[in-house]
């Protein structure tokens, strides 16, 4: 068996310019699954590691993200509007509506308040479009509790709306073409 080599997980934040506790999340949502192991730079106590072929895996996917370098342009207007429900088991009419890039993230960070929280429905989105969207699923037929979080007076109605309303945009990451005099137009 040849002989690995292994960067620890402290190395490997360092590398990403992330703390060590983001980069184990990271590494974990990625699909790798890190192995303790003693390590030079841990004073050879028990580290979390990933074999090297993988840190460099890890650092090319974060690389691919625009994370790491600055010329590369990284779409964050564009993802999606949900409808999640908090408490669906005490308080089924009770949503939480807003924008996120990455769904499992989001219903992630709800989970940590709201651990039965469950996606409704989600739309591919621009982020400019949250609040219009909000607006035209709650329209008559919701109330606002606080900070996005609404009580439907018919989920099924506030869903619809939000079908009809997703249905007259265009694909988010659509982009209007540039006239030909237009200032934007690269001189050729």
């Amino acid at each position: 068996m040849p002989d690995e080599t292994y960067v620890s997980i402290k190395e490997l934040a360092m590398r990403l310019g992330m703390d060590k506790s983001h980069a184990r999340r990271y590494v974990l949502k990625l699909g790798f699954k890190p192995q303790k192991r003693r390590t030079p730079d841990s004073a050879n106590q028990l580290t979390l590691t990933v074999t090297a072929v993988e840190a460099e895996a890890i650092v090319q996917q974060r690389l691919d993200q625009g994370f790491l370098s600055s010329d590369k342009a990284v779409p964050y207007d564009v993802g999606f509007f949900y409808v999640i429900q908090l408490v669906p088991e005490l308080a089924p009419l009770r949503v939480k509506l807003g924008f996120a890039i990455d769904m499992s993230d989001r219903l992630a960070q709800h989970r940590t308040s709201a651990p039965t929280a469950t996606i409704v429905k989600t739309w591919p989105c621009r982020r400019s479009w949250e609040v219009t969207a909000m607006d035209a699923l709650t329209a008559g037929g919701a109330k606002l509790i606080l900070n996005e979080v609404f009580e439907a007076d018919d989920l099924n109605e506030l869903v619809q709306r939000g079908d009809s309303f997703f249905a007259l945009l265009p694909a988010p990451e659509a982009k209007s073409p540039l006239a030909p005099h237009s200032p934007h137009e690269s001189a050729e």
